[in-house]
């Protein structure tokens, strides 16, 4: 098959899907008003600001995304774009209202167990009973098939094709990047199913450096790791084809900390830092040390500061929220000396606009997300303060502001919900601490030792599955 045809089918294909769901809520929508309307003696009511919003009751009480919801009670009105009705924090599709029913259709990913909102002017009530959200999630394999050759293999398809994936990212114009472990930075389109090499080790390219894809241009970054490399950063402008450039630190202002330079204890190297990612509150460029450092870096002047200090310690999984731009999410990993335990398999977060600090130049806005005993790690879903994680590598937040974690030791795909209060910790995909290959649904996926994890634009997540040599593709709803 040509690609070019390869193209069409998968355009008609989102097309085809695009169209489905007009159907179902022009179908929704008749059914609705099929409903309402069996009454004739009831007319549509109009929202009345000086008479209270009264909830009754919904149904169903539980479904998965784009599920017809029907709302009851009274002084609703029929106003659509006056009427707005929350999932939790996720806003629901408003699809028609009679004035004292409202029918909505379920929004993606609003969390496990769900609080009905309604907001109309000035009022807002809450439905006393929860709504129940069913996740699906299912998972395919993109590229690999399952071999370590020596050298690796790109040039045969992506079915044929031979590596061992480490780290990922992804950017607005559905390319997927990974880097291989031996040292080449491979491009995948999602479109045209294309593998290409971008980079290589004879050019500097380093595969334990997790790259992320600057949000306002596409363009990819990556940090440095070892000796001499403190200044190094690395960029792929896809305008140049994605070639590497270098970029260096030219001027420094350490603001009382230490410097991240040598030494160190155990197996650690502290001029390492892994990604560079920028920070859409201030238009800055952010990394962080593994001897601890939060440095920020100017991009047009190439000047650096560093913030204040975090436990030192391994930290592959770095992510702004895409909601709250100014917190930065910290995700440790189970690589720790004694001297790291204290933030061994945790979570943390930091306000990169407040730098003040406290006791040995922490950040006084750092924050254990995790528990404070957790450092052996483990698995435990449910509130994030008390959840178990082992082995924790990328992080990634999808635009509903949904964390996504790649529990490399528990070879499964972990979510926290950031919009419910307290954060709530689910296992989406993946069978906990059972490694092995499998696609399929949920119940039955399996991964092994999982690295990289990225959502593209549309909320699917590509992982770098390191032990089944593969990039895997997995849908969830």
């Amino acid at each position: 098959m040509e690609k070019s045809d390869k193209f069409f089918i998968r355009r008609c294909g989102k097309l085809l899907s695009a169209l489905q769901l007009w159907y179902l809520m022009i179908m929704g929508i008749v059914a609705f008003f099929m409903i309402s309307c069996s009454n004739e003696s009831e007319k549509p009511l109009v929202y009345d600001p000086d008479k209270p919003i009264e909830l009754t009751s919904f149904y169903p009480d539980s479904g998965r995304i784009r599920e017809m919801v029907l709302l009851d009670g009274s002084n609703f009105g029929t106003d659509l774009s006056a009427i707005k009705v929350l999932f939790n924090s996720s806003e629901a599709k408003v699809v028609g209202s009679t004035g004292t029913r409202i029918l909505v259709l379920t929004p993606r990913m609003p969390g496990d167990t769900c609080i009905l909102s309604v907001k109309i002017g000035e009022q807002e009530k809450t439905y006393e009973r929860k709504f129940f959200y069913k996740v699906e999630a299912s998972v395919t394999t993109l590229c690999g098939n399952g071999l370590d050759s020596n050298p690796h293999i790109f040039n045969q398809g992506l079915d044929k094709c031979q590596l061992k994936p480490v780290y990922i990212a992804a950017d607005k114009e559905y390319n997927v990047f990974v880097t291989d472990n031996q040292d080449y930075f491979v491009r995948i389109n999602t479109i045209t199913d294309e593998l290409t090499v971008i980079a290589t080790k004879d050019q500097g390219f380093n595969h334990r450096c997790a790259p992320s894809a600057n949000p306002w241009n596409n363009v990819l970054m990556q940090g440095a790791e070892g000796a001499g490399n403190r200044e190094r950063f690395s960029f792929f402008d896809p305008r140049d084809g994605w070639a590497l450039k270098s970029k260096f630190i030219k001027s420094w202002d350490l603001n009382g900390c230490a410097s991240p330079s040598g030494g160190g204890s155990g197996n650690l190297n502290y001029e390492s830092h892994f990604q560079c990612l920028l920070c859409e509150a201030d238009g800055m460029y952010y990394t962080r040390y593994v001897g601890g450092q939060i440095v920020r870096i100017n991009p047009e002047t190439w000047e650096a500061k560093i913030l204040g200090m975090t436990p030192v310690g391994f930290t592959y999984g770095l992510a702004f929220h895409p909601v709250r731009k100014s917190e930065l999410w910290i995700g440790y990993s189970e690589l720790a000396t004694p001297t790291v335990a204290e933030a061994a398999n945790a979570i943390f977060t930091i306000d990169v606009t407040d730098e003040t600090r406290v006791e040995n130049n922490y950040l006084s806005s750092f924050t254990r997300l995790t528990p404070p005993l957790s450092t052996a790690g483990g698995h435990r879903d449910g509130p994030l303060g008390q959840a178990l994680f082992l082995g924790i590598r990328m992080i990634n937040f999808d635009l509903d502001g949904n964390l996504y974690v790649g529990d490399c030791r528990n070879h499964c795909i972990r979510m926290v919900n950031t919009n419910t209060t307290p954060m709530m910790v689910s296992t989406v995909i993946g069978i906990p601490e059972i490694s092995g290959f499998k696609d399929g649904p949920r119940e039955d996926a399996q991964f092994n030792t999982l690295h990289g994890i990225v959502t593209d634009p549309d909320g699917i997540i590509y992982v770098a599955d390191y032990h089944n040599n593969r990039v895997r593709r997995v849908a969830i709803e």
